[in-house]
């Protein structure tokens, strides 16, 4: 019986070392496939890329048919969106306008776009205007700032400026400017006369906390941005103030300077305009509404400017309007923009939006919009274009 046992162990034993053996020798050699269950549906493709022909790395028809149908979904159904920060690649001085190109920044005249002076930059990060008409860069190696009046470039060192960053000029003394960074809770002074080495250092701290929106300045000096359900009010030197929205007014995506120093126009993202008391209850004053969504607004005090930009539907093209308003929302002049196609090796919304970028003048009737490649500008008093570069 023990014998028996014996054999019997051994045998199951044996066994098992056969399948080990079996299912090892499948993993480094597999059975032959019966070409009856073979399906030319489920093959797996050859291990050269698919988006590319073998003869010389050019893109293979399927791959080009592919792409081309990926930027007509683009065009005819994403919708665009005004970013939490809007970029700053353009601005506005006294009668000068300076532009963030290729590697580059270019000081042109507001009259005829003629090239007054450029200076190399790499990697510019923003653009702005001082109160005293000059006009200044930060970029990542450093700075440089344009006198009014004056023909050369000042340099000055880097100032750490984040992607969602804003700049913003210091109204009270234009040898100071501010930056926010996002999701910070503190605006940051600086001097462009302070002595540093590679870093301008930081010249002082302000608070501005709970902010939702993006930050706007006033022209007073005060800065404002929304919090979901309020305003908030700084100004630099002074107290925080807090003002509810009023009920039906919704959450801004930009706040614009009135004409008084204590109202502001609070932007949506459908194109609702609502004007603001920063009073006690925060008055609704007035409200209009847009034709378009705006994916960029400004104000100068005189009027409000928009880049609007349509919805795509399936019979009707995106379009890009410049429009610019009075304080009561009534048009004062508009003009259609051109829509830019991005390239086939592009972020296809990076291109589309690299010239839809907004200035206008604090001291004149002057709007641009453009980018790196193209800038138009106009006299909004006359609707008329100026140049266009």
């Amino acid at each position: 019986m023990r014998a028996a046992q014996t054999i019997w162990r051994l045998s199951t034993v044996g066994c098992w070392l056969a399948l080990a053996s079996a299912c090892d020798f499948g993993s480094k050699r597999p059975l032959p496939q019966d070409p009856r269950q073979r399906s030319p549906h489920l093959e797996l493709p050859s291990a050269k890329p698919p988006s590319r022909s073998p003869d010389g790395g050019k893109e293979s028809p399927a791959a080009s048919a592919i792409a081309e149908a990926l930027r007509s979904v683009h065009e005819q159904r994403l919708p665009i969106m005004a970013p939490r920060a809007q970029p700053a690649r353009l601005a506005l001085g006294a009668g000068r306008l300076l532009q963030a190109a290729v590697n580059k920044v270019v000081v042109r005249d507001a009259k005829s776009g003629e090239v007054i002076v450029e200076a190399p930059l790499d990697a510019v990060s923003a653009l702005g205007q001082g109160s005293d008409g000059s006009l200044f860069a930060l970029a990542l190696s450093g700075g440089v700032r344009f006198l009014p009046r004056q023909n050369t470039a000042k340099p000055f060192p880097h100032v750490t400026f984040f992607p969602g960053s804003e700049l913003f000029p210091d109204l009270q003394d234009p040898t100071h400017f501010f930056v926010h960074l996002p999701n910070d809770a503190q605006l940051y002074r600086y001097s462009f006369e302070a002595e540093g080495g590679a870093v301008l250092p930081i010249d002082a701290e302000f608070d501005i906390p709970g902010c939702t929106s993006s930050v706007n300045l006033l022209r007073d000096g005060a800065f404002v941005c929304s919090t979901g359900s309020s305003i908030v009010r700084k100004a630099p030197h002074g107290l925080k103030t807090e003002f509810k929205l009023p009920l039906g007014v919704a959450e801004p995506l930009r706040l614009l300077p009135a004409k008084r120093l204590d109202e502001v126009y609070a932007v949506s993202r459908s194109g609702e305009v609502a004007h603001l008391r920063l009073a006690a209850g925060t008055p609704l004053l007035a409200r209009f509404q847009l034709p378009a969504p705006p994916f960029a607004a400004l104000g100068n005090g005189q009027v409000l400017a928009f880049v609007l930009v349509t919805p795509p539907e399936p019979s009707e093209p995106r379009h890009w309007k410049l429009l610019i308003t009075d304080l009561d929302g009534e048009p004062r002049f508009q003009t259609e923009l051109p829509e830019r196609s991005a390239a086939a090796d592009e972020n296809w919304l990076e291109g589309v939006v690299s010239d839809k970028n907004l200035a206008i003048s604090w001291t004149g009737p002057e709007v641009a919009v453009g980018g790196a490649e193209r800038v138009q500008l106009w006299d909004y008093t006359q609707g008329r274009e100026l140049f266009a570069r």
